[in-house]
């Protein structure tokens, strides 16, 4: 081809036509260009759809995420609940004054036992080290990035941590008075009588009732932040299809 014009313009400038040449080249250089721009559009519209296809296999893997992490969560909040209900019962005991029963045992092998909020976070990882940007829906990318920078963060500094503070200063109190037993999960007080009258037993008991009945409410509303968002990618995902 190029020889081709070669020869057109050759054979030009030996007939003397330099104004037809003038138009021919300028023709051929606007070839050239339009050429070229159209070589540059669909390299952009390769790299955009390369993007885009990175763009929705990301959402799916955070959208899978969520819903592993949410189904943590509800397990989590059951178990915290059921764990509650066995400290209500100690509760329960000294104030209506009753005599210890083996029913307790559970329930004392309970306070340093709760289930700590674990969200899966590998795909959040790998979006942000792509950027975030990726995500065109930008109401969308907000959402994702509040879950993950703030409300996963804010359960686990508010409640977990504050699970942890409670349970490190009342460790001395609680192992003086409470001896583990075969199981992990079951414990008994060394003299019940006489703790119950503590006023300190008192206090720690409903600081950690009330402090997991907290993680309660706050799973329940990450989890429906959680719930909200999944179906948001849904109709991303399927908006984009």
């Amino acid at each position: 081809m190029i020889k081709f014009f070669r020869k057109i313009r050759q054979k030009m400038l030996t007939e003397n036509k330099f104004s037809k040449y003038l138009l021919y080249a300028i023709g051929e250089i606007i070839l050239v260009v339009i050429g070229i721009l159209i070589a540059l559009q669909i390299n952009n519209w390769n790299e955009n759809r390369k993007l885009q296809n990175e763009e929705l296999r990301l959402l799916l893997e955070v959208k899978s995420n969520l819903e592993v992490t949410l189904d943590n969560f509800r397990n989590d909040t059951l178990l915290n609940t059921y764990n509650i209900n066995q400290l209500r019962k100690i509760e329960n005991y000294i104030n209506e004054d009753l005599q210890y029963n083996s029913e307790l045992d559970e329930a004392f092998g309970m306070f340093g036992q709760w289930q700590s909020p674990y969200p899966i976070t590998t795909a959040f990882t790998t979006l942000k080290t792509k950027g975030l940007d990726i995500v065109t829906n930008k109401p969308l990318r907000n959402k994702i990035a509040n879950i993950y920078d703030f409300e996963f963060i804010t359960l686990s500094n508010d409640y977990d941590k504050g699970e942890w503070g409670i349970i490190q200063n009342s460790n001395v109190f609680l192992n003086k008075h409470i001896r583990s037993k075969n199981s992990k999960q079951s414990a008994r007080p060394n003299d019940f009588e006489n703790l119950k009258k503590k006023v300190e037993f008192s206090n720690i008991l409903g600081k950690i009732i009330s402090q997991r009945e907290t993680g309660i409410k706050m799973y329940k509303n990450t989890m429906i932040s959680m719930t909200d968002l999944i179906e948001d990618i849904e109709n991303e995902l399927h908006a984009r299809k």
